[in-house]
């Protein structure tokens, strides 16, 4: 005779300690790499620990190329739709081929128009504090507060 929830019991190990262990290698491992990595000065690194530095802190920018490659899988993927569309459909193929890259080229345009965008300002802030000599500010410390005067001790004044 054939019990098909016969298998699916309750077991604490998959369903809650499984998922704890891996929030916690999780936090973990972000900690380790940060602290072991991010805050360090990468002049120290060297070699993978150095490469593994230089993508960790952010101070090179991949999403352009990444962008560049995603739009290349993207317009391949177009294209094979369209292919496989064709066998029942050719209006329908060619609409989706020339209106899906279409789409797809506003969208990965769009895209690198605002990292161009974020790149160029960066670039103009620098050139301008290096033309004027003035460094970023820093933000202002905020000013103690003054004490209430306490003026119900005090006798009347007459001017």
């Amino acid at each position: 005779m054939y019990y098909p929830d016969a298998y699916h019991y309750y077991t604490p190990l998959f369903h809650l300690v499984l998922p704890l262990l891996a929030v916690l290698t999780t936090v973990a491992g972000g900690l380790a790499l940060y602290l072991l990595f991010v805050r360090r000065p990468g002049d120290q690194l060297h070699g993978a620990a150095a490469r593994l530095h230089e993508l960790l802190s952010l101070r090179t920018s991949y999403a352009e190329p990444l962008l560049r490659a995603l739009y290349c899988v993207a317009v391949v993927a177009i294209a094979l739709s369209s292919l496989i569309v064709l066998c029942t459909q050719a209006m329908a193929a060619i609409a989706l081929f020339l209106v899906g890259n279409l789409i797809a080229r506003l969208v990965f345009e769009f895209a690198m128009l605002l990292l161009v965008l974020c790149r160029n300002t960066g670039e103009i802030r620098r050139q301008l504090d290096r033309l004027t000599g003035i460094a970023p500010a820093p933000a202002p410390a905020p000013a103690p507060a003054a004490a209430p005067e306490d003026t119900s001790a005090q006798p009347p004044q007459d001017d």
